[in-house]
C-alpha cells in the first residue's frame, strides 16, 4: 500500500513539474514573452553590431541595476545697456547726478540647483530611473535620451519658478537719486548697489533638442566613456558632429520699466567636435573627455511686456478714477520718450555671431560584477546682440552610479 502511494505520488509530482516546464516554455515561446525575448534578442545584438571587437566589447553581464547621487544647477543672466537719452528724461538737467554715464544699464543673474537620488535599471543600454529629489526648485523637468556609440539625441525640457538671483538695477536707482537731487536742488552722484530678488519674482523655461553622430563608431564608444555600457578595451577617440534647437522664456516681475518683461530667445546651433576614451588595464578603467563648440546659424531674441495697473498707478492721487487715469495718461505722456529709448538695445539691436558649448568629462571604474561611474556635463548657451545685449544661459550636471551587473 505504501509502494502504491509513493508511485502515485511521484507521478503526480512529475506531472507538476511537467506542466509547469510547459508554462513556462509556453510564456517566453508565445504572445507578450516571445516579443520581451525577442526585444532582448534584438538589444543584445545592437549593442555590438559593427564595432571592432579588439577596441570595443560588450560586458559579459549586460544588465545592471544602480543608485546613483544626480546635481543639477542653472545659471542664467542678462544685461543690457539703458539707451535713454538725458533729454528724454523730463527732469531738471543741473540736477542729475555726475556718474549717470555710469550707470547706465541694467543687469540680472539667477541660479538655481537641483539634488536628487536615483534608483535605475540599465538593460542593454535602455535605462530607466526613479528620481527621489533631495532638494529641489524645479517646479517641472523632464527628459528623455538615447545615448548610443554612433548617435545620440536628447529632448529636455525645464521650468523653474523658485530661483535665487541678483539684481544691478544701476539705471533705477540713479534715477531715484537724480529724482531725490531736483526735489532737494542737489547735484548727489549715484550710489549703487546689487540686491537680492526675491522669491517667485522671477522665472525661467528651458526647452533643447539636440542629435550627435560619432564618425569613427567602430573603435570609440561613447556609452562605454561616459555610461559603462560598454567595455573600452584599448583607448581610441573619434571626430562628432552636433545639432542642437535651444528655445528660452525669462520672465521678470516689476523688475525693469513694466510689471511683467519676458525674454524669449530661440537658436538653432551646429559644430563639430572631439572625444576620446583612454583605457586602462584592458578597459578596467575608462576616462573619457569630449567638447563640441558649436556655431549659433540662427539667434533670435523677442521681447514682450504687460502692464496690468498702468506702468504709472504711482502717480495718481485722485480717488476718482475718472481723474486717475487722466492724472496717468499725463504721467505717461511726461515720459513718452524715456519709455520709447528704455528697451531699444533690447528690441532693436541685431544678433552678433556666438559659439555655445558642450563638454563631458567621466571615469568608469568596474570591478568583478559592479561599476562606479562619475559622469559630469556642461552646457553654455549665449545671446549677443550689437547693442551690447547679453544673454548666458548655463547648465552643470554631474552624477555618481554604483551598479551591480546581471
Amino acid at each position: 500500500m505504501k509502494i502504491r502511494f509513493i508511485v502515485c505520488l511521484s507521478l503526480v509530482f512529475s506531472n507538476f513539474l511537467y506542466a509547469s516546464a510547459q508554462e513556462k516554455r509556453s510564456f517566453w515561446s508565445h504572445g507578450l514573452g516571445k516579443f520581451l525575448k525577442n526585444v532582448d534578442n534584438m538589444l543584445d545584438s545592437w549593442q555590438d553590431a559593427g564595432v571592432d571587437t579588439n577596441y570595443i566589447r560588450k560586458p559579459k553581464m549586460s544588465r545592471m541595476v544602480y543608485l546613483g547621487y544626480y546635481g543639477y544647477s542653472q545659471q542664467h543672466d542678462m544685461t543690457f545697456p539703458v539707451s535713454v537719452n538725458n533729454a528724454d528724461i523730463p527732469l531738471e538737467m543741473q540736477y542729475m547726478p555726475s556718474n549717470m554715464s555710469e550707470k547706465k544699464y541694467m543687469a540680472a543673474d539667477m541660479h538655481t540647483y537641483q539634488t536628487e537620488v536615483e534608483l535605475g535599471i540599465d538593460w542593454r543600454g535602455i535605462s530607466l530611473e526613479l528620481p527621489i529629489p533631495i532638494r529641489n526648485r524645479y517646479s517641472m523637468s523632464f527628459g528623455l535620451a538615447k545615448n548610443g556609440s554612433v548617435w545620440g539625441a536628447r529632448i529636455r525640457y525645464k521650468s523653474l519658478k523658485n530661483m535665487e538671483g541678483v539684481l544691478d538695477d544701476a539705471f533705477n536707482q540713479a534715477m531715484t537719486q537724480w529724482k531725490s537731487n531736483v526735489e532737494n536742488q542737489t547735484s548727489v552722484p549715484a550710489t549703487t548697489s546689487e540686491s537680492t530678488i526675491p522669491s517667485g519674482q522671477i522665472d525661467l523655461k528651458i526647452f533643447y533638442v539636440e542629435g550627435y553622430y560619432v564618425f569613427n563608431n567602430k573603435k570609440f564608444s561613447l556609452a562605454a566613456g561616459a555610461y559603462g555600457d560598454m567595455v573600452q578595451k584599448r583607448s581610441a577617440g573619434s571626430l562628432f558632429v552636433m545639432g542642437n534647437y535651444y528655445q528660452s522664456r525669462f520672465g521678470a516681475n516689476s523688475l525693469f520699466n513694466h510689471e511683467r518683461d519676458i525674454f524669449r530667445n530661440w537658436k538653432l546651433s551646429f559644430g563639430p567636435g572631439y572625444g576620446y576614451n583612454w583605457s586602462i588595464n584592458g578597459g578596467k578603467v575608462c576616462i573619457h573627455m569630449s567638447v563640441i563648440p558649436m556655431i549659433s546659424i540662427f539667434n533670435q531674441m523677442v521681447h514682450k511686456y504687460q502692464d496690468f495697473n498702468g506702468a504709472y498707478a504711482w502717480a495718481a492721487t485722485s480717488s476718482d478714477p475718472v481723474v486717475r487715469e487722466q492724472q496717468m495718461e499725463a504721467e505717461r505722456k511726461r515720459w513718452s520718450n524715456y519709455d520709447a529709448h528704455y528697451y531699444d538695445a533690447v528690441d532693436n539691436g541685431r544678433s552678433r555671431f556666438v559659439f555655445n558649448y558642450f563638454g563631458r568629462i567621466a571615469v568608469s571604474y568596474s570591478f568583478n560584477r559592479f561599476l562606479l561611474n562619475f559622469l559630469a556635463n556642461y552646457r553654455q548657451y549665449l545671446y549677443r546682440n550689437n547693442a551690447d545685449m547679453e544673454i548666458n544661459n548655463r547648465e552643470a550636471d554631474a552624477q555618481i552610479n554604483f551598479g551591480m551587473r546581471f
